[in-house]
């Protein structure tokens, strides 16, 4: 198998598309949306760069938050944790622990992430990563990655946010319920590469009429 310094995985990663995704664990339109991207980098040669976007920082003072804000504050050691993940272990950890961790909230109900070790140890990560939840320091990094993400979209949106190399415009969505498969989650993919390309275009929206449908469980 080649290294990372051969030609090879030179020219492989040339040619893969860079785009980048804003999540959060704790929301579940952005989970939908993280497994059909998953599924279309696959296939259009992807290369994703996970950041955070924390709902509990973006909607502090908003009281339409405040029914999930213990769940948020909860769920807080965790979103350190990915942030020290990146830092640490690099953007592919992040991809495999941000699986690990929506399973457990949105598959497996642990709203409070209780079961964090086990999402660490099953993405393949230390168990010793877990301490980074009890430090601070870390939500300067949180908090930052968040602005960048809302820079992006602006003060009336939020994630999930698929941001791809080379567009003119970055928007919020795409929001899903069931998410398209196969052929259809390409066609949705085009799509967006296209509205991508129009500097003009700013909402495209209808009522949900809805909750998240999950695929299987990862």
């Amino acid at each position: 198998m080649a290294d990372d310094s051969s030609p090879v995985v030179g020219r492989v990663a040339e040619m893969a598309t860079p785009v980048t995704f804003f999540f959060d664990p704790a929301c579940p339109w952005t989970w939908i949306t993280a497994r059909w991207l998953t599924e279309v980098s696959e296939r259009r040669d992807l290369a994703v760069t996970w950041r955070l976007f924390s709902l509990r920082f973006r909607n502090k003072d908003n009281p339409g938050y405040d029914w999930i804000r213990d769940e948020l504050d909860a769920q807080h050691p965790a979103m350190r944790v990915l942030a020290a993940t990146e830092a640490v272990h690099g953007n592919a950890a992040v991809g495999r622990l941000y699986t690990t961790l929506g399973t457990l909230i949105h598959h497996d109900r642990d709203g409070n992430l209780e079961r964090l070790a086990e999402g660490i140890a099953a993405a393949g990560l230390p168990a010793d990563l877990i301490a980074a939840g009890d430090e601070p320091a870390w939500d300067e990094v949180i908090e930052a990655s968040t602005r960048e993400g809302w820079a992006l979209v602006g003060e009336d949106a939020g994630i999930p946010i698929v941001q791809m190399d080379g567009s003119v415009t970055t928007y919020f969505g795409p929001v899903l319920s069931p998410a398209p498969t196969g052929d259809d989650a390409l066609a949705l993919w085009d799509a967006l590469v296209t509205l991508g390309r129009l500097e003009g275009v700013y909402e495209i929206k209808r009522t949900r009429s809805v909750g998240p449908q999950f695929g299987a469980r990862p």
